[in-house]
């Protein structure tokens, strides 16, 4: 199945209801489809073709709805940004993906001429802000007013649905290449799980549309028929606000946001009555906040979701599971299209309490990392995706995180990998040597930990570190801790022993 078929049915069946609310923009579904024919247009003329890639790089809204379905529509491959990357980190995925046409809101403008100078494969820049567009873009409205509207394209479920980007273990961001099919084989598995996105809901969409996690939730509440709230950013008072005022169902959120909204000062006097599920991951959830949320919204389910973006959602702590206290602590169940094992590293299934590395198969999954061969067929083995994922399943199939394989870091709900924030400190004029490891933190889950060995005759501090780091990537990577000590502990083939660093931490 393409995935415009979701916008055609909700014209069918619900084409006079609003589907898309953005402050003060409401459009219904007919209206959107107009739209979205019209982008479709206009993205032909601007010189897009099939199968080219349309990128987005902005804080949530509605927009991302209509660059979507119009990429598709026009026969392209849209591919969201992460919003949070230094202009290096845009521009590199940018060139990679081949991009024609990006669209870019009020907190990029800024990035404009650099997009500009660095991107030569861009045939336009378009602006879907808010206020007066920047030099040299076109305006988003007034592409689509001055359009011919288009027919869909139509075109084949094995045909690419997304490129998101991801952390590379080697320094730059890989395109996970997602296909129509593979994109709603996960969805369907997600939505059979329990994941309470109903017929006629309100999602709130405050989790990045970058994220496959996020792109689910849109995707689900446009395929069953229902109204679509977009945030541009969080804060507890603004998500609280925003249940109270639309009546919104369902949301997913990260573990800190869940916690802000519990403990706000305020809580009791917004009606939450309303919110019947929040989606969570990310990173560990102690067992005394899924508590605060069960006592402080009772009418409210929670789903755990284990996945990534390589394969969408892969496990499932439903709400009967959280209602019952039944395996708090584990990421749930295989979700039902999903195969999944623990294995060792020879590829053999383990006994169940045996930590191995977590491996799916199915149709769910990727179709490879785009322009890099060598790394798909290192991400595969015998027809199972090597998630770098270590866990366990327990005798009732219950799946257990132990590890991150892949030594990733999860802060805030964000990616990071310490291999690429190694590699700008090792440019630090101070260090000799370095290691970057995720230490638990109360309010990120966890926090990126440096640990150094200064050079001779140098001296630094955690300031003067992440002001480093934040010029030359993403600000949330930059370590928030650090440890200076005098030799790192290394292994007999001479690789760090981060593992002894985590217990010398901890035992401090």
């Amino acid at each position: 199945m393409y995935l415009t078929h979701a916008l055609h049915r909700a014209v069918r069946y619900w084409g006079d209801d609003i589907l898309t609310v953005d402050a003060d923009r409401a459009f219904t579904s007919t209206q959107s489809a107009t739209r979205v024919a019209r982008l479709a247009g206009a993205l032909r003329t601007l010189g897009v073709g099939d199968n080219d890639r349309v990128s987005i790089v902005a804080l949530n809204s509605d927009r991302h709805h209509e660059v979507f379905f119009a990429s598709w529509w026009a026969g392209a491959v849209p591919s969201p940004l992460n919003t949070r990357w230094s202009a290096t980190e845009i521009t590199y995925a940018l060139n990679d993906s081949g991009t024609k046409v990006v669209f870019v809101d009020e907190a990029f403008a800024a990035m404009v001429p650099v997009l500009r100078e660095q991107v030569p494969g861009l045939e336009a820049i378009v602006y879907v802000g808010r206020g007066e567009a920047p030099q040299g873009t076109l305006v988003h409205d007034e592409l689509i007013e001055g359009a011919e509207p288009i027919a869909d394209a139509h075109r084949s479920g094995d045909d690419l649905a997304f490129i998101l980007y991801t952390g590379g273990t080697t320094g730059h961001a890989k395109g996970v290449m997602i296909t129509h099919r593979s994109f709603l084989t996960g969805l369907l598995s997600y939505q059979m799980s329990g994941a309470a996105v109903r017929a006629g809901g309100v999602t709130m969409l405050t989790g990045p549309l970058f994220h496959i996690g996020a792109l689910l939730g849109w995707y689900s509440q446009q395929l069953l028929g229902g109204k679509l709230v977009f945030v541009p950013t969080f804060s507890p008072e603004n998500a609280m606000r925003t249940i109270q005022e639309h009546r919104v169902t369902g949301c997913a959120l990260v573990p800190t946001m869940i916690q802000r909204i519990c403990e706000h000062p305020d809580f009791a006097s917004y009606d939450l009555s309303s919110l019947e599920f929040i989606g969570y991951g990310a990173s560990g959830t102690p067992d005394s906040l899924l508590e605060l949320v069960m006592k402080n919204l009772p009418q409210t389910q929670l789903v755990h979701v284990y996945g990534m973006t390589e394969a969408g959602c892969l496990t499932m702590l439903n709400g009967p599971d959280h209602r019952a206290g039944r395996k708090l602590g584990s990421v749930g169940r295989a979700t039902p299209i999903v195969e999944l094992d623990v294995v060792d590293p020879d590829g053999n299934p383990v006994p169940p309490g045996t930590v191995g590395q977590i491996v799916t198969r199915g149709g769910h999954l990727m179709i490879g990392y785009w322009n890099k061969p060598d790394e798909t067929a290192a991400a595969f083995k015998d027809g199972w995706f090597q998630t770098g994922d270590g866990g366990y399943l327990d005798e009732d199939g219950y799946l257990w995180i132990a590890d991150r394989l892949k030594d990733m870091i999860i802060t805030g709900g964000e990616n990071v990998y310490s291999a690429e924030v190694e590699n700008v400190l090792a440019d630090h004029p101070a260090v000799a040597s370095c290691a970057v490891i995720g230490i638990p933190d109360p309010d990120w889950g966890e926090r990126v930990h440096a640990v150094l060995v200064l050079r001779p005759g140098h001296t630094t501090s955690i300031e003067e570190v992440r002001a480093f780091v934040k010029e030359r990537i993403a600000s949330y990577k930059a370590p928030r801790s650090m440890s200076i000590i005098g030799e790192m502990p290394m292994s007999g083939v001479g690789k760090i022993l981060k593992r002894e660093l985590r217990a010398t931490i901890a035992a401090d």
